[in-house]
């Protein structure tokens, strides 16, 4: 039986090492980290990829993290909420949209994957080169500390994340499309009128956009839109105030009250692409390493798992059949088929998005318009429903994945 070693314990590393190694296929799986735990991960799983973890049989992993059930949308202008709109329940509360702690649901997968008897994890080991044969990639070469160690495979998954050391390694090159935003992360404790419920709240005026949430910790989990290229320059602007100057009432006084508490910011480059080749003879890009997605509505990690599902399903009949170079080589080709449909629809609604906050904030006549209307049509019912229609791909995919195997 074949030999996968798969590079990254992130979402879709973590998934895809856990179907394969279900399935009695020999997985290495190595992470440069020795803990889950990053300075910010995504924490959205919306409903596409909640039901994702079930399909794979790891919905107790979920049910066994922190998290919170996202309950509402708010939209604020200029301080005033000008909509809401009501998070559906999904079927028995299964397959709702969760604020989840990434790390935890990680060591969970990980650790449910380390009772296979077909698993093997490394922690702590940063791949520096491919081996390669004649024909094809067939392992890596990685070190921790002063070990280095060859990990030798018939098949090298890279679920690396955007910066994939790997992807470059292999030559592989990212298309990036043409982004104007980067966000700033933050976090702050959250008062206990905001921890009555679970509701996502964008705060927008002209100069100022950004977004917040109860997160798992009890904690607002705060974005800041800067312009693309800005972030690392905003370092030292009074950001509690700013957050308040576009805040409602009750949240500004909090955000000055506690400003002393405030964590942040830390620094995303938001990076939406996709590699035009996601596979050489003997390697396979999935996840963000194929396609980094922009943060809104967390869809890295969501993508990343359907990723996942769909890998599997193409490459277990070929591995637990001893697969030759030939076969396995369709089958990256076929995976990459199958997805790009859907990792191109889901970033094009992600930058029209972006588009529209430039669009809106892009004059002082703009930004009037856009306010007057939203206050004429957000108490509306129809409004609010049209809003969740347009956004049904990126809370369900736009495709249906399902395991097969």
């Amino acid at each position: 039986m074949n030999h996968v070693v798969v590079v990254g314990a992130g979402p879709s590393g973590a998934a895809i090492a856990f179907l394969l190694a279900r399935q009695g296929i020999q997985v290495s799986l190595i992470e440069r980290e020795t803990q889950f735990n990053r300075v910010f991960r995504g924490e959205g799983l919306m409903p596409s990829g909640v039901e994702a973890l079930y399909e794979m049989g790891l919905g107790q992993c979920l049910e066994a993290i922190p998290s919170r059930t996202l309950d509402a949308w708010d939209f604020y202008i200029d301080q005033q909420r000008r909509m809401r709109v009501v998070e559906p329940q999904g079927r028995l509360g299964k397959f709702s949209t969760q604020i989840i702690c990434q790390s935890a649901l990680l060591k969970n997968i990980v650790e449910q994957t380390k009772t296979l008897p077909h698993f093997k994890f490394y922690p702590g080991w940063q791949v520096r080169e491919l081996i390669r044969s004649d024909v094809s990639v067939c392992g890596v070469k990685a070190t921790n500390g002063h070990q280095t160690q060859d990990f030798m495979g018939d098949l090298v998954i890279v679920a690396e994340g955007r910066y994939s050391r790997s992807r470059k390694l292999a030559d592989l090159s990212l298309h990036q499309s043409q982004t104007q935003f980067d966000v700033l992360w933050f976090k702050l404790p959250a008062p206990a009128e905001v921890l009555c419920e679970t509701a996502f709240t964008v705060c927008l005026q002209r100069q100022r956009q950004y977004a917040f949430y109860p997160s798992w910790d009890e904690r607002l989990q705060i974005g800041w839109i800067v312009e693309k290229g800005q972030g690392k320059t905003s370092a030292e602007r009074d950001w509690a105030e700013e957050f308040a100057q576009a805040a409602p009432p009750f949240l500004a006084e909090h955000f000055r009250e506690h400003c002393d508490e405030l964590e942040g910011p830390i620094f995303l480059d938001v990076i939406v692409g996709v590699c035009p080749q996601w596979s050489i003879p003997g390697l396979l890009l999935i996840g963000d390493a194929a396609h980094p997605m922009a943060p809104n509505r967390a869809q890295g990690i969501n993508m990343g798992l359907r990723d996942a599902i769909a890998a599997a399903n193409h490459l277990v009949p070929v591995l637990q059949n001893s697969g030759t170079l030939d076969r396995i080589t369709a089958a990256l080709q076929a995976i990459q088929s199958e997805r790009l449909p859907e990792i191109a629809a889901i970033q094009h609604l992600q930058l029209e998005e972006w588009q529209k906050i430039a669009a809106f904030t892009a004059s002082p006549f703009t930004y009037r318009a856009f306010k007057t209307v939203a206050n004429l049509l957000g108490r509306f019912g129809l409004t609010q429903q049209a809003w969740l229609y347009q956004q049904r791909k990126l809370r369900h995919g736009a495709v249906s994945v399902r395991l097969e195997h």
